[in-house]
């Protein structure tokens, strides 16, 4: 169950640090009621925005286009036969806050058709912007 504490225990820093280290999740924050911050410990922070095993599964980084974009691409990709992975720059929780203006997609592909969807890349997205030409 997640832990949700008033803003006023933000004052007993070493509590609140040891709360967080304890529980290795986010500690939720109220503000008069409502929602207002999340906190968390700096292992947990770094275990849920680690990068999945791109390495590990040979993945390489792409590009990264607006979700308009993206879409486009991700059927090209398709189209071709060369697999991939995509991931929000923001994540699920930010892009949620932020709003979709502000939200872009990352493109990692194996590193043996890289060269190959470089291409594709290049091919679309020539004029050096995000719109093709």
């Amino acid at each position: 169950m997640p832990q949700i504490r008033p803003i006023t225990d933000l004052r007993n820093t070493t509590e609140i640090s040891e709360l967080c280290h304890a529980r290795r999740e986010p500690v939720f924050i109220t503000k008069n009621g409502y929602g207002d911050l999340v906190i968390m410990s700096m292992e947990t922070y770094e275990s849920l925005t680690a990068a999945p095993a791109r390495q590990e599964a040979g993945m390489c980084f792409l590009t990264e286009k607006e979700p308009v974009w993206a879409g486009m691409l991700a059927d090209v990709l398709a189209q071709k036969g060369i697999p991939f992975v995509k991931e929000s720059s923001l994540g699920a929780g930010m892009a949620l806050r932020a709003g979709p203006l502000l939200e872009t997609v990352r493109f990692y592909v194996p590193a043996a058709r890289f060269p190959a969807a470089r291409e594709l890349v290049e091919e679309l997205f020539s004029s050096g912007t995000d719109c093709p030409e």
